[in-house]
Protein backbone atom coordinates (compact mmCIF):
# COMPACT_ATOMS: atom_id res chain seq x y z
CA UNK A 1 0.00 0.00 0.00
CA UNK A 2 2.93 1.73 0.19
CA UNK A 3 2.77 2.75 -3.32
CA UNK A 4 -1.41 2.97 -3.56
CA UNK A 5 -2.69 4.40 -6.73
CA UNK A 6 -3.99 7.43 -6.50
CA UNK A 7 -7.82 7.20 -6.57
CA UNK A 8 -9.26 4.10 -4.88
CA UNK A 9 -7.02 1.38 -3.45
CA UNK A 10 -8.65 1.98 0.28
CA UNK A 11 -12.24 2.84 1.14
CA UNK A 12 -12.88 3.26 4.73
CA UNK A 13 -16.85 2.37 5.48
CA UNK A 14 -18.53 3.88 8.32
CA UNK A 15 -21.61 3.59 10.00
CA UNK A 16 -22.81 7.34 10.04
CA UNK A 17 -22.04 10.83 10.63
CA UNK A 18 -22.79 10.57 14.18
CA UNK A 19 -21.13 7.37 15.15
CA UNK A 20 -17.71 8.40 17.22
CA UNK A 21 -15.99 5.60 14.81
CA UNK A 22 -16.33 7.76 12.18
CA UNK A 23 -13.91 10.64 13.54
CA UNK A 24 -11.49 7.90 13.78
CA UNK A 25 -11.86 7.17 10.03
CA UNK A 26 -11.93 10.36 8.95
CA UNK A 27 -8.66 11.32 10.65
CA UNK A 28 -7.11 8.23 9.49
CA UNK A 29 -8.14 9.85 6.28
CA UNK A 30 -6.94 13.03 6.58
CA UNK A 31 -3.26 11.21 7.70
CA UNK A 32 -3.11 9.28 4.79
CA UNK A 33 -4.03 11.86 2.47
CA UNK A 34 -1.08 13.84 3.84
CA UNK A 35 1.25 10.77 3.16
CA UNK A 36 -0.24 10.94 -0.56
CA UNK A 37 -2.58 7.37 -0.15
CA UNK A 38 -6.12 8.79 -1.20
CA UNK A 39 -9.05 7.34 0.41
CA UNK A 40 -12.79 6.98 -0.08
CA UNK A 41 -15.06 7.09 2.70
CA UNK A 42 -18.67 5.36 2.84
CA UNK A 43 -21.51 6.20 5.60
CA UNK A 44 -23.82 3.29 5.28
CA UNK A 45 -26.62 5.79 6.31
CA UNK A 46 -26.10 7.59 3.26
CA UNK A 47 -27.07 4.43 1.27
CA UNK A 48 -30.31 3.83 -0.40
CA UNK A 49 -32.59 1.00 1.38
CA UNK A 50 -31.97 -1.17 4.43
CA UNK A 51 -31.00 -4.17 5.52
CA UNK A 52 -30.11 -6.37 2.60
CA UNK A 53 -30.70 -3.28 0.17
CA UNK A 54 -28.41 -1.56 2.09
CA UNK A 55 -25.47 -4.26 2.02
CA UNK A 56 -26.44 -4.82 -1.70
CA UNK A 57 -26.28 -0.81 -2.72
CA UNK A 58 -22.99 -1.11 -0.68
CA UNK A 59 -21.15 -3.66 -2.73
CA UNK A 60 -22.42 -1.81 -6.08
CA UNK A 61 -20.41 0.92 -4.82
CA UNK A 62 -17.49 -1.21 -3.94
CA UNK A 63 -17.43 -2.60 -7.69
CA UNK A 64 -17.71 0.95 -9.05
CA UNK A 65 -14.53 1.68 -6.89
CA UNK A 66 -12.70 -1.52 -7.44
CA UNK A 67 -11.25 -1.28 -3.92
CA UNK A 68 -7.97 -3.27 -3.29
CA UNK A 69 -9.15 -3.01 0.71
CA UNK A 70 -12.38 -1.72 2.52
CA UNK A 71 -11.48 -1.01 6.43
CA UNK A 72 -14.71 -1.48 8.14
CA UNK A 73 -14.47 1.29 10.85
CA UNK A 74 -16.64 0.18 14.05
CA UNK A 75 -18.68 -2.91 14.48
CA UNK A 76 -21.95 -2.17 12.38
CA UNK A 77 -19.62 -0.86 9.40
CA UNK A 78 -17.42 -3.47 9.96
CA UNK A 79 -20.62 -6.18 9.87
CA UNK A 80 -21.02 -4.62 6.17
CA UNK A 81 -17.97 -4.34 4.76
CA UNK A 82 -17.63 -8.57 5.71
CA UNK A 83 -21.25 -9.02 3.84
CA UNK A 84 -20.85 -6.57 0.70
CA UNK A 85 -17.50 -8.27 0.04
CA UNK A 86 -19.82 -11.49 -0.73
CA UNK A 87 -21.71 -10.14 -3.52
CA UNK A 88 -18.83 -8.11 -4.92
CA UNK A 89 -17.30 -8.86 -8.64
CA UNK A 90 -13.50 -8.61 -7.68
CA UNK A 91 -13.45 -9.60 -3.74
CA UNK A 92 -11.29 -6.87 -1.97
CA UNK A 93 -9.49 -7.46 1.27
CA UNK A 94 -11.32 -6.31 4.37
CA UNK A 95 -9.73 -5.18 7.46
CA UNK A 96 -11.87 -4.84 10.72
CA UNK A 97 -11.41 -2.04 12.86
CA UNK A 98 -13.06 -2.26 16.40
CA UNK A 99 -12.63 0.29 18.94
CA UNK A 100 -15.53 -1.29 21.83
CA UNK A 101 -15.30 -4.35 23.86
CA UNK A 102 -17.64 -6.54 22.58
CA UNK A 103 -17.74 -8.78 26.11
CA UNK A 104 -19.64 -5.63 27.65
CA UNK A 105 -22.11 -5.13 24.91
CA UNK A 106 -23.22 -8.40 25.33
CA UNK A 107 -24.73 -7.32 28.89
CA UNK A 108 -26.50 -4.28 27.46
CA UNK A 109 -29.39 -3.22 25.36
CA UNK A 110 -30.74 -5.53 22.73
CA UNK A 111 -29.76 -4.02 19.42
CA UNK A 112 -25.81 -3.93 20.84
CA UNK A 113 -26.18 -7.55 22.68
CA UNK A 114 -27.03 -8.36 18.54
CA UNK A 115 -24.17 -6.71 17.00
CA UNK A 116 -21.68 -8.26 19.89
CA UNK A 117 -22.99 -11.49 18.75
CA UNK A 118 -22.57 -11.19 15.17
CA UNK A 119 -19.37 -9.91 15.69
CA UNK A 120 -18.39 -13.01 17.38
CA UNK A 121 -19.56 -14.80 14.82
CA UNK A 122 -18.37 -13.15 11.44
CA UNK A 123 -14.22 -11.43 12.84
CA UNK A 124 -13.12 -14.70 11.80
CA UNK A 125 -13.88 -14.25 8.29
CA UNK A 126 -12.05 -10.60 7.78
CA UNK A 127 -8.43 -10.96 6.48
CA UNK A 128 -6.87 -8.78 9.65
CA UNK A 129 -8.84 -7.30 12.37
CA UNK A 130 -7.28 -4.56 14.43
CA UNK A 131 -8.03 -3.17 17.75
CA UNK A 132 -7.80 0.38 19.59
CA UNK A 133 -5.79 -1.43 22.31
CA UNK A 134 -4.13 -4.42 23.86
CA UNK A 135 -7.15 -5.36 25.96
CA UNK A 136 -9.66 -5.34 23.12
CA UNK A 137 -7.70 -7.29 20.94
CA UNK A 138 -7.61 -10.05 23.20
CA UNK A 139 -11.12 -10.00 23.77
CA UNK A 140 -11.37 -10.34 19.84
CA UNK A 141 -8.61 -13.18 19.57
CA UNK A 142 -10.45 -14.92 22.52
CA UNK A 143 -14.17 -14.01 22.09
CA UNK A 144 -14.04 -14.07 17.84
CA UNK A 145 -11.64 -17.06 17.46
CA UNK A 146 -8.87 -14.57 15.01
CA UNK A 147 -5.72 -15.87 15.51
CA UNK A 148 -3.30 -13.62 16.60
CA UNK A 149 -1.20 -14.02 13.31
CA UNK A 150 -4.50 -11.85 12.28
CA UNK A 151 -5.39 -9.55 14.80
CA UNK A 152 -3.17 -5.94 15.80
CA UNK A 153 -3.18 -3.26 17.91
CA UNK A 154 -3.24 -0.06 15.80
CA UNK A 155 -3.33 3.01 18.60
CA UNK A 156 -6.75 5.19 18.63
CA UNK A 157 -5.22 8.34 16.05
CA UNK A 158 -5.89 11.37 18.66
CA UNK A 159 -5.78 14.77 16.78
CA UNK A 160 -3.48 17.35 17.80
CA UNK A 161 -0.84 15.75 20.36
CA UNK A 162 2.69 16.39 18.46
CA UNK A 163 3.68 19.25 16.39
CA UNK A 164 6.33 19.45 14.86
CA UNK A 165 9.82 21.69 15.56
CA UNK A 166 9.75 25.11 17.31
CA UNK A 167 5.98 24.81 18.01
CA UNK A 168 6.86 21.75 19.91
CA UNK A 169 9.17 23.01 21.57
CA UNK A 170 7.33 26.21 22.62
CA UNK A 171 4.28 24.36 23.79
CA UNK A 172 6.11 21.53 25.46
CA UNK A 173 4.79 17.62 25.06
CA UNK A 174 1.86 16.59 23.24
CA UNK A 175 2.04 20.31 21.65
CA UNK A 176 -0.84 21.33 23.97
CA UNK A 177 -1.18 24.48 26.16
CA UNK A 178 -0.48 22.87 28.82
CA UNK A 179 -1.64 23.36 32.80
CA UNK A 180 0.83 25.15 35.17
CA UNK A 181 1.34 22.65 37.89
CA UNK A 182 4.17 20.96 39.68
CA UNK A 183 4.83 17.63 41.98
CA UNK A 184 2.42 17.54 45.37
CA UNK A 185 -0.92 18.21 46.32
CA UNK A 186 -2.78 21.08 44.88
CA UNK A 187 -4.59 23.09 47.64
CA UNK A 188 -8.14 22.38 45.23
CA UNK A 189 -8.15 19.56 42.98
CA UNK A 190 -10.77 20.18 39.90
CA UNK A 191 -11.95 16.41 39.19
CA UNK A 192 -12.44 16.86 35.37
CA UNK A 193 -15.31 14.28 33.97
CA UNK A 194 -13.89 13.08 31.03
CA UNK A 195 -15.91 12.79 27.85
CA UNK A 196 -19.83 13.49 27.57
CA UNK A 197 -22.20 13.24 30.32
CA UNK A 198 -23.31 10.19 29.15
CA UNK A 199 -24.25 6.22 30.58
CA UNK A 200 -21.48 4.71 28.95
CA UNK A 201 -18.75 7.07 30.17
CA UNK A 202 -20.65 6.42 34.17
CA UNK A 203 -20.02 10.58 35.25
CA UNK A 204 -22.33 9.64 38.59
CA UNK A 205 -19.44 7.36 39.22
CA UNK A 206 -16.91 10.56 39.20
CA UNK A 207 -19.44 12.64 40.72
CA UNK A 208 -19.44 9.64 43.74
CA UNK A 209 -15.26 10.30 44.13
CA UNK A 210 -15.41 13.85 43.98
CA UNK A 211 -17.79 13.32 47.26
CA UNK A 212 -15.46 10.91 48.96
CA UNK A 213 -13.23 13.57 48.45
CA UNK A 214 -15.09 16.52 50.20
CA UNK A 215 -15.72 13.78 52.71
CA UNK A 216 -12.58 13.44 53.78
CA UNK A 217 -11.95 16.74 53.73
CA UNK A 218 -10.21 17.56 50.51
CA UNK A 219 -11.25 20.74 48.55
CA UNK A 220 -13.11 19.84 45.79
CA UNK A 221 -15.13 20.97 42.44
CA UNK A 222 -16.43 19.19 39.40
CA UNK A 223 -15.36 20.15 35.76
CA UNK A 224 -18.13 18.81 33.17
CA UNK A 225 -18.60 19.45 29.11
CA UNK A 226 -22.05 20.81 28.70
CA UNK A 227 -24.46 18.22 27.19
CA UNK A 228 -25.40 14.80 27.32
CA UNK A 229 -28.25 12.49 27.84
CA UNK A 230 -27.28 12.32 32.20
CA UNK A 231 -26.56 16.40 32.71
CA UNK A 232 -29.49 16.72 34.67
CA UNK A 233 -28.65 13.91 36.61
CA UNK A 234 -24.82 15.06 37.42
CA UNK A 235 -26.09 18.13 38.24
CA UNK A 236 -28.35 16.75 40.65
CA UNK A 237 -26.16 14.76 42.25
CA UNK A 238 -23.50 17.29 43.00
CA UNK A 239 -25.69 20.15 44.15
CA UNK A 240 -27.26 17.47 46.83
CA UNK A 241 -23.64 16.96 47.75
CA UNK A 242 -22.65 20.93 47.58
CA UNK A 243 -20.05 19.92 45.35
CA UNK A 244 -19.71 22.99 42.68
CA UNK A 245 -19.79 22.46 39.13
CA UNK A 246 -18.12 24.05 36.53
CA UNK A 247 -18.85 24.09 32.78
CA UNK A 248 -15.27 23.92 30.83
CA UNK A 249 -12.39 21.23 30.71
CA UNK A 250 -11.35 22.49 34.08
CA UNK A 251 -7.49 21.46 33.14
CA UNK A 252 -6.18 25.48 33.55
CA UNK A 253 -5.41 24.74 37.23
CA UNK A 254 -2.36 23.43 39.01
CA UNK A 255 -5.06 20.56 40.88
CA UNK A 256 -6.65 19.25 37.90
CA UNK A 257 -7.58 15.53 37.06
CA UNK A 258 -9.18 13.98 34.65
CA UNK A 259 -11.52 10.76 35.45
CA UNK A 260 -13.07 8.82 33.36
CA UNK A 261 -15.51 6.51 35.12
CA UNK A 262 -16.59 3.85 32.50
CA UNK A 263 -16.07 0.46 33.81
CA UNK A 264 -15.55 -0.80 30.00
CA UNK A 265 -14.27 0.98 27.08
CA UNK A 266 -12.30 -0.09 24.63
CA UNK A 267 -9.67 2.98 24.58
CA UNK A 268 -10.07 6.35 26.13
CA UNK A 269 -8.84 9.05 23.81
CA UNK A 270 -9.79 11.67 26.89
CA UNK A 271 -6.82 10.14 29.02
CA UNK A 272 -4.47 10.94 26.49
CA UNK A 273 -5.35 14.19 25.56
CA UNK A 274 -4.98 15.04 29.57
CA UNK A 275 -1.55 13.61 28.97
CA UNK A 276 -0.87 16.31 26.43
CA UNK A 277 -2.11 19.13 28.35
CA UNK A 278 0.30 17.71 31.48
CA UNK A 279 -2.84 16.81 33.09
CA UNK A 280 -2.91 13.60 35.49
CA UNK A 281 -5.68 10.62 34.60
CA UNK A 282 -7.32 8.55 36.34
CA UNK A 283 -9.70 5.20 35.07
CA UNK A 284 -10.79 2.29 36.37
CA UNK A 285 -8.55 -0.93 35.79
CA UNK A 286 -11.78 -3.01 34.74
CA UNK A 287 -12.12 -0.63 31.74
CA UNK A 288 -9.90 -2.59 29.57
CA UNK A 289 -8.89 -0.56 27.07
CA UNK A 290 -7.59 2.00 29.47
CA UNK A 291 -4.72 0.39 30.60
CA UNK A 292 -2.98 1.65 27.21
CA UNK A 293 -4.00 5.36 27.33
CA UNK A 294 -2.91 5.57 31.29
CA UNK A 295 0.97 4.65 32.20
CA UNK A 296 0.25 4.55 35.74
CA UNK A 297 2.78 6.68 37.83
CA UNK A 298 3.46 8.82 35.08
CA UNK A 299 0.79 10.18 33.32
CA UNK A 300 -1.90 9.20 35.82
CA UNK A 301 -3.47 6.20 37.89
CA UNK A 302 -5.63 2.75 37.57
CA UNK A 303 -7.99 2.71 40.38
CA UNK A 304 -8.48 -1.15 41.81
CA UNK A 305 -12.06 -1.09 41.22
CA UNK A 306 -15.13 1.26 40.53
CA UNK A 307 -16.41 2.27 43.82
CA UNK A 308 -15.94 6.30 45.18
CA UNK A 309 -13.24 5.00 47.74
CA UNK A 310 -10.71 3.43 45.07
CA UNK A 311 -11.66 6.28 42.77
CA UNK A 312 -10.76 8.79 44.77
CA UNK A 313 -7.69 6.93 46.28
CA UNK A 314 -6.36 6.79 42.51
CA UNK A 315 -7.54 10.76 42.35
CA UNK A 316 -4.84 11.85 45.04
CA UNK A 317 -2.67 9.95 44.04
CA UNK A 318 -2.58 11.00 40.76
CA UNK A 319 -2.99 14.64 41.80
CA UNK A 320 0.74 14.85 42.88
CA UNK A 321 1.96 13.27 39.53
CA UNK A 322 4.02 15.84 37.31
CA UNK A 323 2.95 14.68 33.78
CA UNK A 324 6.73 15.31 31.73
CA UNK A 325 8.75 13.50 29.55
CA UNK A 326 6.19 11.65 27.53
CA UNK A 327 6.61 13.02 23.91
CA UNK A 328 7.54 9.74 22.39
CA UNK A 329 4.61 7.87 24.57
CA UNK A 330 2.26 10.56 22.60
CA UNK A 331 3.66 10.27 19.37
CA UNK A 332 1.81 6.59 19.11
CA UNK A 333 -1.31 7.89 18.97
CA UNK A 334 -0.47 10.79 16.61
CA UNK A 335 -2.71 10.09 13.55
CA UNK A 336 0.41 10.01 11.07
CA UNK A 337 2.18 7.18 13.21
CA UNK A 338 -1.30 5.22 13.39
CA UNK A 339 -2.24 5.88 10.11
CA UNK A 340 1.06 4.04 9.32
CA UNK A 341 0.41 0.90 11.40
CA UNK A 342 -3.12 0.73 9.62
CA UNK A 343 -1.83 0.66 6.42
CA UNK A 344 0.73 -2.14 7.51
CA UNK A 345 -2.73 -4.03 8.68
CA UNK A 346 -4.07 -3.39 4.94
CA UNK A 347 -1.00 -5.07 3.06
CA UNK A 348 -0.68 -7.47 5.43
CA UNK A 349 -4.52 -8.03 4.62
CA UNK A 350 -4.22 -8.12 0.58
CA UNK A 351 -1.01 -9.84 0.83
CA UNK A 352 -3.29 -12.51 2.21
CA UNK A 353 -6.14 -11.76 -0.32
CA UNK A 354 -3.50 -11.86 -3.00
CA UNK A 355 -1.83 -15.02 -2.02
CA UNK A 356 -5.37 -16.81 -2.32
CA UNK A 357 -6.30 -15.41 -5.22
CA UNK A 358 -3.03 -17.53 -7.20
CA UNK A 359 -3.85 -20.35 -5.28
CA UNK A 360 -4.91 -23.39 -7.95
CA UNK A 361 -8.53 -24.16 -7.68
Amino acid sequence: MSSARPDTDLVFVVASADDPATETAATWADALAAAGVAAVTIALRTLPGRGGARIAALAARLDALAPRALVGVGTAAALAALAARELTTRRPAVVVSEHESLAARRRGAPAARIGAIRAARRYRHADVVVSSSHALAAEINAGCAVPASRSLVVPEPVPGLVPDGAERAARGPGGAERAARGPGAAPRLTVVVAGELTAANDPLRVVAAARELDRRGIAVELAVRPGGAQTEAVRRAAASHGIRIRDDDGMAGPGAVVVLGAGSTGFGAELVRAAARGVPAVAVSTALGVADAVVPGVTGELAVAGDAAALADAIVSASRIEVAGVDDWLARFAPASSARLLLRAVALATARTDAERTVPA
